[in-house]
């Protein structure tokens, strides 16, 4: 990965705390039990779904868009930038003269915001005057290990909102000091939403998209989308934006315009590192492997009591969290 971004050097001291692969895979996928921890793959729920898209739109084939979705602090920048550069619809290129910089098809959002929930999906609409429409777009979601996500959104909360976010005790506070819910808005583009929890927050937006019917709980994909891992975009780019780039109807490959690797390579995604101490000057530093450290030496449920982990396991979604294995 490094090498086809032009990285041949890096610090000793600060690649000896990249962590070894198989304590990622033990971080990445926490259950031993887990089969994809002796063939470690990405984990892309919906792929059944693809056949629909592709045959949704079928009759102008140029039409066809992915977007990246998902709730705050899931990675949607990265994944819509590993898209760009690497799969293209090579119906909508042709319609731009084999310009696939302007004709890739890849949106950075869905019609209804890549932040919206799916409930949305047909009532509201970023555009004013969309040039496609809601069933011409894949969304591609993104999914966190919630364990690692709320972490981050006491961190940056984005636009939801909570009580006692502020006072001394370790966030998040699914309840309250009185035993209530600690109740969470959250200011979307169509609308404000209210959960009981930051915990409740993730099983409804994620509901929105897992469940064909959120109340009885039907499983079958309400639309085609694909959900994808956070952390699979981070360890495999490469196999879940060829396995997207596919169901989409998209080809992969270099374009010609994209001078920062060779041609026929893929484009990896790499970032310079925020600021902060480190080992080495900030110039030898990269984001890709910053992300490696980060979120493959631990398994975010040390982060927490062993009273707030049991809290947590009882409020997220039992089905979401097995198809993901985050349990």
């Amino acid at each position: 990965m490094l090498t086809t971004r032009n990285v041949t050097q890096v610090y000793a001291s600060y690649w000896d705390t990249v962590p070894p692969w198989d304590e990622v895979l033990a971080n990445i996928y926490p259950y031993s039990n887990h089969p994809r921890t002796n063939n470690p793959t990405p984990i892309i729920h919906g792929l059944e779904t693809c056949e629909a898209f592709q045959r949704i739109t079928s009759d102008n084939p140029s039409q066809r868009r992915i977007s990246p979705a998902g709730l705050f602090n899931t990675g949607t920048n990265l994944l819509s930038v590993l898209l760009e550069y690497n799969c293209q619809n090579p119906h909508r290129v042709a319609q731009f003269h084999g310009n696939a910089k302007k004709g890739h098809g890849n949106e950075w959002q869905p019609l209804w915001g890549k932040h919206s929930p799916a409930r949305f999906r047909k009532t509201y609409s970023v555009s004013k005057n969309p040039k496609y429409t809601v069933d011409e777009v894949l969304p591609i979601v993104l999914v966190r290990n919630p364990y690692g996500w709320l972490k981050s959104m006491c961190r940056n909360p984005y636009a939801a909102s909570w009580e006692e976010r502020s006072n001394s005790k370790p966030c998040p506070q699914l309840k309250k000091e009185n035993n209530q819910w600690n109740n969470v808005n959250v200011k979307f583009g169509p609308a404000q939403t209210h959960h009981q929890s930051l915990g409740h927050l993730f099983n409804d937006w994620y509901g929105d998209y897992f469940y064909s019917n959120v109340t009885n709980r039907n499983a079958t994909a309400p639309f085609p989308r694909l959900i994808v891992r956070f952390e699979d975009i981070i360890f495999f780019p490469k196999e879940v934006t060829e396995a997207v780039c596919r169901c989409a109807g998209g080809s992969i490959g270099h374009r010609t315009d994209d001078k920062d690797v060779a041609n026929g390579t893929f484009h990896y995604v790499v970032r310079s590192a925020k600021a902060g101490s480190g080992h080495g000057p900030q110039s030898h530093r990269n984001g890709l492997i910053d992300s490696w450290i980060r979120y493959g030496s631990v398994n975010p449920q040390s982060e927490y009591s062993q009273d707030d982990l049991a809290l947590v396991q009882q409020v997220l979604d039992p089905l979401i969290m097995d198809a993901f294995a985050y349990r």
